[in-house]
Parts: structure tokens; C-alpha cells; sequence
């Protein structure tokens, strides 16, 4: 048995346990603040991440594309071929003109038909100046009184003996060789009967102004005046020249129509004529007196018939063909379009009708230069260089959403761009 009082061997002693002092209130709400605001700063920059755009609007410039193609038409068409009609046929008509109705509005030099329409004066002559011109290795002379012809068989004669040096020419006056206004012409190029033939090709006589009428008794003696009168109208080529037209003009009207019952399909809402004059014909000519003529037209008339929004589409199809990828066609104007028929065969009934013309086109949204990669997270600055130096651009403006952020949004679904 131990002393009293002494400790066992091996024996822990107890004591009292310790614990950590809690913390303070005010900590914890340093922590739940700070962890309130990280948060809500988080949130606003998702909430501004997802607010933030741009929009990019392009003005793009118009550029022009031209067109020369070749369209073929046929009743039975192929692959690459227009559904068409070819109508051919010869139409001739003779009418009746009065001098007196018909106006000279289409002669070439209205001063002298002015003096010559519905005149009938034998007691004047025309009167004029022309220049010799030698083309010939030697001087040529020519006598007082030679003869001047022009190409419709107008007599006339120079007024003096003249002597025109190799290569150079001699101005000297001239008269026609018969009275009347029928001898008062425009400028013209006259020929010389009394040379040898292949010496006329050299040495001939041209008037640069028109010829006037003189009363007889200032013209040398050497003109030939007579007294009597010649009945009715002068007749001009400006008459002659009108009859012709109003005379065509009413032989293709019949023609259309006429053409235009052979082919009863509405679609072929489109039509182009090759007109070739078979003949034309008067009675009278010019110089000569009438009170009315008859006159003659005959005309050989191919119609091609075709569908106009199908050739439109054609072209248009055709144009695009030309564009460069990423650019859009704008509308045809129809003004622009010409049409002209190169070939007919009325009996195969094809043609192909040679088209010309221009169209505008520009930039898209689609085009590959206007990826929206290319500017994403770039300045407004930057962005814009960028799209500038892209051809076809003209210019270039952005809008970012908050204004005062100055770069585009990386998020490509936050950028919109529009081509005006």
C-alpha cells in the first residue's frame, strides 16, 4: 500500500478543457458584404455583356456591270434558248401625193427649198461659185462656158476661162445652163463631161455654198433663157423625200398588223422588226413640174416575237453571272436595254437578237469582306478603317450601345450590319 498522497504511476492529470473565442458580430458582416458585392458586380457585367451592341451601317457604292450577249429565240427551243415566234412577209403599197400638201420639212437645206416649193419661176437662173480642183500630175485649162454636171444630171457652166495648176484649185463663178429654181441646189460635187473619163476622177469642181436664183438679165449671154412656161408645181426632193417616208412609215403600220395575226400567243408580249426596202418608186423627180405624183414602197418586214418578263429574267440571269460573289443586283431600268436583231429565219422560225446594255449592283450584308470578325472587339475607329478599305465601300457609320463604351462587342450575335 502507497503513502497517501503520492500519484500513481502512468496517470494523466486532468484539468479544465480550453476552446477558441468566437468571433466578433461585425466580422461576419464584413464577409456577407463583400460576397453581396463581388456578386452584383458579376451580375452587372453579365447584365452588360449581354446589353452591349453595335450596329454597323455600310453605304455601299453602285457599281456598273455591262451586258453583251446574245439571245437565241425559236418556236421549238432548246436548252438555253427563248420560246419564240418568227413571222416574215412583203407588203407594197401605191398612193397618190399632192404637191401642194406636202410639206419640205425633211429637205437638207431648207434656205433653198424655201425659194423652190410651189414656185414656178422660168425667168430666173441659179447662180453660184465652185472650186476646180486639180488632182492631176499637169495644169489643166478649162474655157469659158465648160460644163459642170452634177449627180441627179443638173447642167451647168463656169463663167470665165480658167487655168488650174497641178495639185492645186481655181474658184470661179458659175450658171446653170437651164432657167428655173429646179437648178437652185446646196453645196454639191460636180463632174466635168468634156474631160476624158478616167481624167474626171481628178479634176473635178465642188461649191461650198448653195446656189441663188438671179433674174435672166444678169446672167452672161452664154445661159440658155427660154420663155415658156412649164405647168404645175415644182417638185422638189424634199417632196419626193416625204411622200417616201409618209409612204414607208404607212406600209410598215400594215405590216404589224398584219404580222402580228399570225401569231395568237398572249405571252409574246414583245416584238422587234428588221425592215429591208425592196423597192421605192416615183413618177416625177425632182426638178420636174406636177400637181400630184404617185409614189411606191415595197418592204420586206421579219417580226420576232418573244415573252417580255422571260427575256427579262434572261438578262438579268445572265448579268448576275458577271457579278462577284457577295453582291446583290439592283433593278434593271429598261432604258438601258437596247435590242437589235442580228439574224432571222422566218422559215426555221429563230433569230437571235443581240442584247446590249448596262446594270448596277453593290455590296451585301452576305459578303464574305463583311464578316463580323472582322471588327469584333475592334475601336469604332479601328472597325471603321477596316470596313472602309473593303472595295465597294463608300462609306461607313457605327453605334454602339452604351454609347460612352467605344469598342464593338465581341459577341458576334450583339453586331448587326446593314448595307445601304
Amino acid at each position: 500500500m502507497s503513502p497517501k498522497g503520492h500519484r500513481r504511476a502512468h496517470v494523466v492529470p486532468i484539468t479544465a478543457p480550453s476552446f477558441p473565442t468566437l468571433p466578433r458580430p461585425r466580422v461576419y458582416k464584413t464577409i456577407a458584404y463583400t460576397f453581396v458585392g463581388v456578386v452584383v458586380l458579376v451580375v452587372i457585367g453579365v447584365l452588360w455583356l449581354s446589353s452591349a451592341r453595335a450596329d454597323i451601317t455600310i453605304h455601299a457604292k453602285q457599281e456598273i456591270v455591262v451586258l453583251d450577249h446574245v439571245v437565241e429565240v425559236a418556236k421549238a427551243p432548246e436548252q438555253g434558248q427563248l420560246s419564240g415566234r418568227v413571222v416574215q412577209g412583203v407588203f407594197e403599197k401605191i398612193q397618190e401625193f399632192e404637191v401642194n400638201a406636202l410639206a419640205t420639212s425633211t429637205a437638207k437645206n431648207m434656205d433653198v427649198e424655201k425659194i423652190a416649193v410651189n414656185q414656178n419661176v422660168p425667168n430666173v437662173v441659179a447662180k453660184g461659185s465652185v472650186r476646180v480642183i486639180n488632182n492631176y500630175a499637169r495644169s489643166q485649162t478649162l474655157v469659158k462656158t465648160t460644163r459642170l454636171l452634177t449627180a441627179d444630171k443638173k447642167l451647168y457652166r463656169i463663167d470665165k476661162t480658167i487655168v488650174i495648176p497641178a495639185g492645186e484649185e481655181v474658184t470661179v463663178p458659175a450658171y446653170a445652163d437651164q432657167p428655173g429654181t429646179a437648178f437652185v441646189i446646196g453645196p454639191a460635187k460636180f463632174t466635168i463631161p468634156g474631160l476624158w473619163i478616167d481624167l474626171q476622177k481628178l479634176i473635178y469642181a465642188v461649191s461650198d455654198q448653195p446656189f441663188i436664183a438671179v433674174p435672166t438679165k444678169d446672167v452672161p449671154a452664154t445661159v440658155k433663157v427660154t420663155s415658156s412656161e412649164k405647168s404645175g408645181k415644182l417638185v422638189t426632193a424634199g417632196h419626193v423625200a416625204e411622200a417616201e417616208k409618209v409612204l414607208t412609215d404607212a406600209v410598215l403600220e400594215q405590216a404589224k398588223k398584219a404580222l402580228a395575226v399570225e401569231v395568237s400567243e398572249a405571252k409574246f408580249g414583245e416584238v422587234s422588226y428588221v425592215v429591208k426596202v425592196l423597192d421605192k418608186k416615183t413618177n416625177v423627180s425632182a426638178g420636174q413640174h406636177a400637181d400630184t405624183f404617185l409614189a411606191s414602197v415595197k418592204l420586206d418586214v421579219t417580226a420576232v416575237y418573244y415573252p417580255k418578263e422571260d427575256m427579262r429574267a434572261l438578262i438579268r440571269s445572265k448579268i448576275k453571272e458577271k457579278i462577284p460573289e457577295g453582291r446583290e443586283l439592283l433593278p434593271l431600268d429598261p432604258t438601258s436595254l437596247v435590242f437589235s436583231i442580228e439574224t432571222t429565219d422566218a422559215k426555221s422560225e429563230t433569230a437571235a437578237i443581240h442584247v446590249k446594255g448596262d446594270g448596277t449592283y453593290r455590296l451585301t450584308a452576305a459578303s464574305p469582306t463583311l464578316a463580323k470578325s472582322l471588327v469584333a472587339g475592334k475601336s469604332k475607329s479601328e472597325a471603321t478603317a477596316l470596313l472602309r478599305a473593303v472595295p465597294g465601300v463608300n462609306d461607313v457609320n457605327i453605334k454602339v450601345r452604351p454609347g460612352w463604351w467605344g469598342k464593338v462587342p465581341r459577341l458576334k450575335d450583339h453586331v448587326e450590319i446593314k448595307v445601304e
